[in-house]
């Protein structure tokens, strides 16, 4: 598994402010989701394999948003904080 991928994806998928208001689970579900469809375009994933893949995928995306979002209670206060500090500077 890429990581640095998943990694760019989390990145961006949290850089996302149209939907203040989304919860982690969703989040996760949509990282999950779009690493995915990158995996299979590249034709990583054997179908026998789909749903191993997926639940390692979902608790390495869940690390990684953890390790990102460390300090913070929630995703949109996360959100929030990052949005605020690119207006102030």
């Amino acid at each position: 598994m890429n990581t640095d991928i998943l990694i760019k994806i989390v990145e961006s998928q949290l850089q996302e402010t149209s939907n203040m208001r989304e919860k982690t689970p969703e989040f996760i579900r949509k990282v999950v989701h779009l690493y995915t469809l990158q995996l299979m375009k590249l034709g990583n994933i054997p179908l026998d394999f789909m749903e191993d893949v997926i639940s390692d995928i979902e608790a390495e995306a869940v690390e990684i948003y953890r390790k990102k979002t460390y300090g913070f209670l929630t995703l949109e206060e996360y959100r929030r904080h990052k949005f605020r500090q690119k207006d102030d500077n």
